[in-house]
């Protein structure tokens, strides 16, 4: 079998990817969570992959860790699977892994056991609709807020669920899926949606 092209070129020409299709994000995306789930008391995909989009621009995890020095080991582990470190923090961890055609980004995000439903919900996205749910919130006399969950007179009253944050808000628990804006709305309050119901 031929060597794939991109090991061929020195270290600094490997191209860093824009976007993958699903199919092989899931592919990077199950590897590294094999490789780092035993230091997580909890890790889950989010992003485009969890909405399911056709291409993926990177790939972001979730994850609760048992404490500060297993969370430095997912560095470790990254590195056994040749990634190229881009950003370690306390609380974000982002680096770049092989693929077929070159490098891809992969980002982890820390969240604590209380505030890992709104992490998740937050980094499914998609971005407008965190901004049109940032805004029902309001109208609602409510805030989100990304690190903490969501607020009401200074107290957070939701957050270490994604449906509990949605419940609070009275409304629906949308599928990650139907976590889009078209004409000003999210896709699960379109009319067909209403209508349908789910299987």
């Amino acid at each position: 079998m031929m060597k794939k092209q991109s090991t061929l070129f020195p270290e600094n020409e490997v191209r860093v990817m824009s976007e993958l299709d699903l199919n092989e994000a899931e592919r990077i995306a199950a590897q590294v969570e094999a490789a780092v789930g035993s230091l997580c008391k909890r890790i889950e995909v989010a992003g485009s992959i969890r909405r399911q989009k056709s291409k993926v621009h990177d790939i972001d995890f979730v994850v609760v860790t048992k404490n500060n020095v297993e969370w430095q080991k997912i560095n470790e582990k990254l590195k056994h699977l040749k990634a190229k470190p881009n950003c370690s923090g306390n609380n974000v961890i982002k680096a770049f892994l092989p693929c077929q055609n070159g490098l891809f980004q992969v980002d982890f995000y820390r969240a604590k056991p209380q505030t890992f439903g709104i992490h998740l919900l937050v980094r499914t996205g998609s971005a407008d609709h965190n901004v049109w749910l940032a805004g029902y919130a309001i109208s609602k006399g409510m805030r989100i807020k990304y690190s903490e969950g969501l607020i009401k007179d200074k107290s957070v009253i939701a957050g270490e669920t994604e449906k509990g944050v949605f419940e609070t808000l009275d409304l629906p628990y949308p599928l990650p899926s139907e976590r889009e804006i078209v004409d000003g709305k999210p896709v699960w309050m379109q009319p067909e949606k209403l209508c349908i119901g789910r299987d």
